[in-house]
């Protein structure tokens, strides 16, 4: 049996869909069954309750105080917020895993496992863990057969923080027996540190082709619109997004929960579905605009045409992804904001696909090598 460690726990559409992505490939790929272990420690999944608290290390303890902006948001779509909550919950027991959760590290053990993967996501990212969390680390009651293998994990960056960085080099360098990075950008850094072969590999969202998306996704009776969503609030990307509404006379769809205040009458909101909605809402869109890194996958796994706007601390993977696919020009400087993509210009869809092609065949082979 296969050992997957990651971010399910996360009510966000793209933590969810990463996780759903490299169990189903690994179980395709393998023959094995894949269980995602069911790790879900209060310091995390806190931010995505209701009445979100959040956690920070102070003086070597865990302290935690309440979201007060989140708070007010979800309080004032608590209804659909609920609902929300409900269809991600329903698609992780489907999908993901129904066992109860381990709150700590310690309670873990992977003695059943020929190997487990750890990631994809930002699980070395200490700012999300709070602090290396000693799970994501692989400082676990490990079996004597089990193999742990990173796949796709990522800091968020291009290198961790200097303050972590003697005790990440030890605990990756000793526990890990392959290490794989989801940024490109970051490889040198952490090949550096811990003096052995480091790898990049794709999100394990493009593991899979556009067939079995499509399969997954709940496609809405809305149709031709414009899709929009956000990683983080960004007026610029409003502002543009609501005169391509007006000069394409399409309307624009969000999935994303909505800002403080937001009461713009030219959006619907559709915040209440799951990822298999999410999915769908993307099969179904006209264009997207988007800066949101799984927004801009989603687009060019499903052909739509896209802009993606850069995000403030966390656009090196964004670039990364672009890059590699030939898609730069779908990139949107937010600092000279010189929009001089057209939404509507044509995407080679059969160039990407042959560069995404290769770039499946590099991550399915450091799949095989660390675990079939």
């Amino acid at each position: 049996m296969i050992g997957l460690l990651t971010f399910h726990w996360a009510d966000d559409y793209g933590a969810m869909l990463q996780a759903y992505a490299l169990k189903h490939y690994l179980e395709k790929a393998s023959g094995e069954h894949v269980e995602i272990i069911p790790y879900a420690p209060v310091k995390l999944t806190g931010r995505y309750w209701l009445c979100p608290i959040v956690a920070k290390r102070v003086q070597g303890k865990i302290k935690y105080s309440f979201y007060t902006y989140t708070l007010k948001r979800n309080l004032s779509v608590a209804r659909r917020f609920l609902i929300r909550k409900r269809n991600m919950r329903s698609f992780r027991r489907c999908y993901l895993t129904d066992q109860k959760i381990r709150k700590k590290a310690g309670n873990i053990s992977l003695a059943k496992y020929s190997s487990v993967f750890v990631g994809s996501d930002q699980v070395w990212n200490p700012e999300i863990t709070i602090g290396l969390d000693d799970a994501y680390m692989g400082n676990m009651k490990n079996g004597e057969n089990c193999r742990l293998v990173s796949y796709g994990a990522s800091f968020g960056g291009d290198r961790i923080p200097e303050e972590y960085q003697k005790k990440f080099a030890r605990y990756v360098g000793q526990n890990f027996e392959a290490v794989s990075l989801r940024e490109q950008s970051a490889v040198p850094f952490v090949k550096n540190l811990i003096q052995r072969p480091v790898f990049d590999v794709l999100d394990p969202t493009l593991l899979l082709g556009r067939e079995e998306w499509e399969l997954l996704g709940r496609r809405p009776q809305s149709q031709d619109y414009i899709l929009f969503t956000f990683a983080e609030y960004n007026q610029q990307m409003i502002q543009f997004t609501q005169e391509i509404s007006m000069s394409l006379h399409k309307k624009v769809i969000q999935t994303s929960l909505p800002w403080l205040g937001e009461n713009a009458e030219w959006i619907d909101v559709q915040m209440e579905g799951g990822p298999a909605e999410f999915i769908g809402y993307f099969q179904n869109a006209y264009c997207v605009i988007t800066n949101s890194f799984h927004g801009m996958v989603f687009s060019a796994l499903l052909e739509k045409q896209f802009l993606v706007f850069s995000h403030s601390n966390k656009n090196a993977r964004i670039e990364n992804f672009l890059k590699k696919l030939g898609l730069e020009s779908r990139l949107v400087d937010t600092e000279t904001m010189e929009i001089k993509e057209d939404i509507s210009e044509k995407i080679d869809w059969e160039n990407v696909k042959k560069l995404l092609y290769k770039e499946r065949k590099f991550s399915e082979e450091f799949i095989r090598k660390n675990c079939l």
